[in-house]
C-alpha cells in the first residue's frame, strides 16, 4: 500500500469492489447477500435508476447485519445527490467524474470519496481535494500503462481501475502488477443474464473464483 490509511487498508483488504444495481429490490438484496457470502467486504450500489433511492435503505439495513461490510454508493455527480445517500447511511462516495465541488463536500464531512479520473492532472487535483483512492475510468481505454504513468509522478495516490476489468488471471494480474490497490467490477461479476434468471449460486461461484484469483496473485 502506498497510503495505509484506515480507508485504504479496508479497500486493499477487499481486493475487489463489486458494482451493481437492478430496479428489483429483492434481487438487489440477493446480490448483496451472495457478494458477502462470496467473501466481498466492500460493495458499491450505483445510483442508476429512479428506484435506487428507495432501495438503498433496504440494502443498508441488510448490510448492518453483515459484520465487516462497507456499503457505498456510486454514479454520484454532485453534493446534493451525495447528501441523499449519506443521510441513508452510505459509507463512501464514488463518482464517474472529478467534480471539485463534490470533492470539497466530502472532504468537509470527512467522507471517503473516489472520483473517476482519466488524466494525470485530474488525479492530481483529486488528491489535492483529499481523495486517497482514485478510480481509473474507463480502465479498458486507459490501460495498465496509465497506472504506471500516474504512480511515476504521484507515488502516494492509490488507484482502482473500473470498466473492462475481467475476472481472469491475465486481466487481474496485469492490473495488480501495475500497482493498483484493488479493482472495481460490475457486469463481469453480476452477469445480467444470471441476475435475470435468479441464478445467484452461479454469481456467488464467480465472486469466489475472482476473490480467490486475487488472493493468489497478491500472495
Amino acid at each position: 500500500m502506498r497510503n495505509p490509511s484506515p480507508f485504504i487498508k479496508r479497500m486493499y483488504a477487499a481486493g475487489v469492489m463489486p458494482i451493481f444495481f437492478t430496479p428489483d429490490e429483492t434481487k438487489c438484496l440477493q446480490m448483496l447477500e451472495v457478494a458477502y457470502e462470496g467473501g466481498i467486504r466492500v460493495i458499491e450500489m450505483v445510483d442508476r435508476g429512479a428506484e435506487a433511492k428507495s432501495i438503498f435503505p433496504a440494502l443498508r439495513k441488510a448490510a448492518d447485519q453483515m459484520p465487516g461490510l462497507s456499503l457505498g454508493v456510486g454514479t454520484i455527480y454532485e453534493p446534493k445527490q451525495a447528501e441523499v445517500f449519506l443521510d441513508m447511511g452510505a459509507e463512501f462516495i464514488v463518482a464517474p467524474v472529478m467534480n471539485p465541488k463534490l470533492g470539497e463536500f466530502c472532504k468537509n464531512l470527512d467522507i471517503p470519496w473516489i472520483p473517476g479520473c482519466g488524466t494525470v492532472s485530474e488525479v492530481y487535483f483529486a488528491q489535492e481535494l483529499g481523495a486517497e483512492l482514485v478510480k481509473i475510468y474507463p480502465a479498458n481505454i486507459l490501460g495498465t500503462d496509465f497506472v504506471k504513468a500516474v504512480h511515476a509522478v504521484l507515488p502516494k495516490i492509490e488507484l482502482i481501475p473500473t470498466g473492462g476489468v475481467e475476472p481472469t488471471a491475465e486481466s487481474l494480474k496485469s492490473w495488480f502488477d501495475a500497482g493498483v490497490c484493488c479493482v472495481g467490477m460490475g457486469s463481469q461479476l453480476f452477469r445480467k443474464d444470471l441476475v435475470q434468471k435468479g441464478d445467484f449460486d452461479q454469481i456467488k461461484k464467480m465472486i469466489q473464483f475472482t476473490t480467490g484469483l486475487i488472493d493468489t496473485i497478491r500472495s
